[in-house]
Formats: C-alpha cells, structure tokens, sequence
C-alpha cells in the first residue's frame, strides 16, 4: 500500500475525471446549464449597456441643458439677422442711412458689440458703431465660409473690425431676388460668453467639478467657464473635430467623461467636461456586479444540480459498490449513513444485493458440503478399489504359491505385481487428500519398493537407489505413469534376478514446463544380465497412452529412460 508520501501528485482529482461518473456529470450539468448562463451573461451586458446608456443619456440632458441660455442667444441672434436681410429697406440701403434703426437694434440686444451692412466684396454700407466712409472688410475666413456656404455662417474672430475685441460673428446673405447683393452681419464679445457659460453653472441645474466651453470649427475654444473643484481639463481640439456631428458624443479624458454638443453646426459646438460623480472604482463595480450576477447565478445552478446529484446518487452509489464488495467477500454490513438519506430506488436495490448476497452465501455453504462430500465419497471409492485390489493381489499370490510349475508361478507373481501396484497408486491417491493432482515421485518410491519387496530371495542382492525429485501429475495420468515406472522397474529385475550384487538406479524429475524424466539404470555388465522379460510391450503401450518418449539400449536390456509431456489443457 503506498504512503501519503508514495502517491503520485496530480493536479485534478480522480473523481472529476471524465472516466469517471462524477466528471461526465459535471460536464452534463455545464453543458444543459449553457444556454441559461449564455442567456444570463446576456442580460447582464445589456443591463451594464442600458446602464451605461442611460448615464451618458442623462449627462447629454444636463449638458444639452447647461448651454441651452447660449443657444437660445445663438438663435435669436440669427433670427434677428434673418428678419433684417429680409426686410425691404435693407434691400434698398444704397438710396439711404441705416444707422438710426441699427442703433435701436443694438439696444435692443445689448450683447452685440457690433452690426453693419456691407456690400458682397466687403464696403460696409452701414454699421453700430460707425465705420469709416467706404470702408471695406478684409477678406476672412468667415466671408469665406459665408460666401461659399450662401447661407448663415458664423465664425470666430480675434479681432473684429469694428468692436476690436475677440468675437463671434454671424453672417446673414442679403439678396435681391435670386441675386445676393451683401451681407448682414454681427457680432458678440467672447466675454459675453462666458458670463453666459458662468450664469449656467450657477442655474438651477448646476454641475459639479465641471466645465463648459464653446468651441469653433477647427476646434478652438472661444469661451470658457471658470473651472470649479475637481474639473477634468477639455479635450485637445483633434479630439473634439474628431467627433464633430449632429448628434452629442462623449470622449474619455483624463480624471473624468467630456461630451461634445453642436450648438450651430456645424460651426460652433459646445464642450463639457466633468468628474464623475462616482469614483471611477465604484463604477466598474457596478458594471463587474452586473455581469457576474448573471455568471455567479449560473455557477450556483450548477453547484446545486452538482451536489444534489452528489449527495442522492453519487453518495450513494459509491456507498453501494463498497456494501458490494463486502457482499463479494462475504461479509455482512448494514446501511451506510449515505443510503439512509438516498432515494427509494437506491435503498431498494441495496435491500436486493443484500438478499443475493445471502442467497449466493447459501448456495456456496451447500456447494462447499457438497464439494467435501464428493472428496469423501470420492477417497472412499478409492479405498475400496485399493482394497479389493489388494484382495485380488491376495489371490493372486496364494495361487502362485499352489502352481505346479515355475512358469505358472512366475505369470500368477507378475499379475499379482502388477495388480500390487494398481492398488498402491489408488492408496496414494485417497491418502493424499488430493482429487486432481497427486504427487508421482511419491507413487514411483512405493512401487519400487513394493516390487523389489515381493521378488524375494532372487532379488536380496539387488541394492535400490532412489534420485527422485518433486513430480506431479493429474489423477487420470498418474496410474498410467504409474504402471510405466512399475513396469520399467519390473523389467529390470527381471533381467538382473540372480545377477550377484548390483545396484540399480531409478531416476525421477520434472521440468518447470511440466515435461516429466525418468530414468532406470544398474552398474552392471550386460554379460552377468538375463534377456529383455515380455514386459516390453505393457511398456510400450502406456508410452503411447501418455504420448511419451521411450529409449532403450539393445547391449543393456535393463536399461530404460522415457521423456512424458504435461497434460494437455482443454481449450474452450
């Protein structure tokens, strides 16, 4: 048994291997719980989408909100421009001043720092405040845009001509008919600007840690609030052009979220930027908690299908396989605390082992009586047959003694010799205790001697040695092999009977692959040795019952070696 020590690591367990039941489970469990998780993990993205939606929809609304006192000036400044070039007498400003009701336009919108009217190549014809005779406007990138466009341009000027100061400017075509003759134009300071972004900080929908700006059409920032608190800084103008549009888009910028907003499209656009008002850890978080909600649900489903399965069949079964392997061995166990809590089925079918196994241990308790009477009955059989043989050997001898002649007596000696060593290899057999294998060497000792015991006087010079090693054979090849050596040995006294001292060797061993060796041999010199007895032909005929090898040396009758094989094994 190895050692905790012994026992070689591995990085996952046995029991969750896919060879084994709990493995395949888990993977099933997974497998059937995929779509739910799929589904799950879904709905969490679109939680955290509609989430992170809704925010940026909300921030879009209060930034939408934050500059609507800009838009509404940017609006009115262009209707105020739209409602000129289309009245009649500016149509007809050559015959005439406009100043007077310029100037009453001008204090009616106190943040224009300047108006005029000016001809399509620049002479300003009429402005507040007033402009040199026959002035002409350099030409600008607004006047071009203007021109191009055919259609209200607004634009930033770092000077404007007539205010000197930083503006934004806005031009409205002037058109008699389908001919445009010039332009109106004007203008609001920067700083009136920023007092509008500063006044919208301080509204009644205020945002914290932000700040407000307007931009140009290259990115430019005209106007800007005062930044307050934590206030991320506004994006660089390459990003803000990047996500010029009709519609708001939001960038990320460092510390905080920027939204870029059109104000006038696609000429003036607002930008803010603020903190968020979570910190950027509880943020994640919420996204992270949405999307693992789902995750952690489907875990769950699968643990609780996992130890469900665990804890009513898994359990279980294994406590059943352990109550049939004492079953196996024959062992009487009670219920396990794991099947107490099983299902009915698993009890039942406990309930059913138990019972086989009780009834498969009553069989055997018959099949082992029965198998010990058998060997009794069988052994007595033996016995008998042992018995009754040496009653016939009995016999025999008695009428060997009453022949009339030494050639009856010695054919009634031989029968009697021969049915001796019948009954010796039955005694062997029963005295053993063995029903299917009986030791050979132990047989061929016994008939030796007996053989040798039963020649009497002839044979008192005949020294016996015995070389016998470890044999075995099955009971059905035992007493032809036994009869062999018997008859091989028999022969040789024959042939060496009043022969003078000799010694004779009987030699017996077996090969690991069951190939049984025996030899029979004497020191003796052919001359002093009698011929071959008839005994050659009993010889041959258990050779070829056993399928052995027999070798003989004609100048040496008592000589005789033999080579058996093992038994052949039945194949199914």
């Amino acid at each position: 048994m190895k050692t905790r020590e012994e026992r070689p690591f591995k990085l996952w367990p046995e029991a969750l291997s896919l060879r084994s039941m709990r493995g395949r489970i888990a993977v099933l469990l997974g497998l059937a719980m995929l779509p739910a998780g799929a589904i799950a993990m879904q709905v969490g993205f679109n939680a955290a989408a509609a989430s992170q939606s809704a925010y940026e929809e909300g921030m879009s609304r209060r930034a939408l909100e934050s500059i609507a006192t800009e838009r509404r000036t940017i609006d009115e400044l262009r209707e105020m421009l739209r409602v000129l070039a289309t009245t009649p007498a500016l149509q007809q400003i050559e015959a005439g001043d406009c100043r007077d009701w310029l100037s009453e336009i001008s204090t009616r919108y106190p943040y224009i720092a300047a108006i005029s009217v000016m001809q399509d190549d620049g002479t300003i014809l009429c402005s507040v405040p007033a402009a040199a005779s026959n002035m002409r406007v350099p030409d600008s990138d607004i006047r071009r845009r203007a021109r191009a466009r055919d259609s209200f341009t607004m634009g930033y000027t770092e000077r404007g001509v007539l205010s000197g100061l930083p503006v934004i400017g806005a031009l409205e075509p002037v058109r008699v008919g389908d001919r445009r003759i010039g332009f109106v134009g004007a203008s609001i300071p920067t700083t009136e600007l920023d007092s509008l972004l500063e006044r919208s900080r301080t509204s009644s929908n205020p945002l914290h840690n932000a700040r407000a700006a307007i931009v140009d059409s290259y990115g430019r920032v005209v106007a800007e609030s005062t930044p307050v608190g934590d206030a991320p800084p506004l994006p660089t103008a390459d990003q803000i052009t990047r996500h010029f549009g009709g519609e708001p888009v939001f960038l990320d910028v460092e510390g905080g979220d920027a939204v870029v907003v059109p104000l006038y499209a696609p000429d003036l656009y607002a930008v803010m930027a603020w903190a968020p008002e979570q910190p950027l850890w509880s943020r994640v978080g919420a996204i992270a908690f949405s999307i693992a909600a789902p995750l952690l649900i489907w875990l769950l489903a699968i643990g609780a299908g996992w130890f469900a399965i665990e804890v009513f069949v898994a359990r279980p079964l294994s406590s059943l396989e352990a109550a049939a392997r004492s079953f196996a061995r024959g062992e009487d166990v009670g219920d396990p605390p794991a099947l107490l809590s099983a299902p009915a089925e698993i009890r039942s079918l406990r309930r059913t082992l138990a019972a086989m196994a009780k009834t498969l241990r009553g069989r055997e308790l018959r099949l082992v009586e029965a198998l010990a009477e058998e060997r009794a009955l069988l052994r007595e059989v033996h016995h008998r047959v042992k018995n009754n043989l040496q009653m016939v050997a009995s016999l025999l001898n008695i009428q060997a003694r009453a022949a009339r002649d030494d050639s009856e007596a010695w054919g009634l000696a031989r029968a009697h010799d021969r049915v001796q060593l019948l009954a010796v290899a039955h005694q062997r057999i029963y005295s053993s205790g063995e029903l299917r294998h009986v030791r050979v060497d132990d047989i061929a000792a016994e008939v030796a001697r007996q053989l040798l015991q039963s020649r009497g006087a002839p044979a008192k010079e005949i020294n016996l040695v015995m070389d016998l090693g470890s044999a075995r054979a099955g009971v059905d090849r035992a007493v032809p092999l036994a009869f062999l050596i018997g008859e091989g040995v028999s022969a040789a006294l024959d042939v060496l009977s009043d022969a003078g001292p000799v010694e004779l060797h009987l030699l017996l061993q077996q090969d690991p692959d069951g190939v049984t060796r025996f030899a029979i041999d004497a020191n003796i010199n052919a001359e002093r040795a009698r011929t071959a007895s008839s005994g050659a032909r009993l010889i041959d005929a258990f050779a070829r019952q056993l399928g052995a090898t027999i070798g003989r040396d004609p100048e040496r009758p008592y000589m005789l070696w033999a080579s058996v094989p093992p038994e052949q094994q039945p194949v199914d």
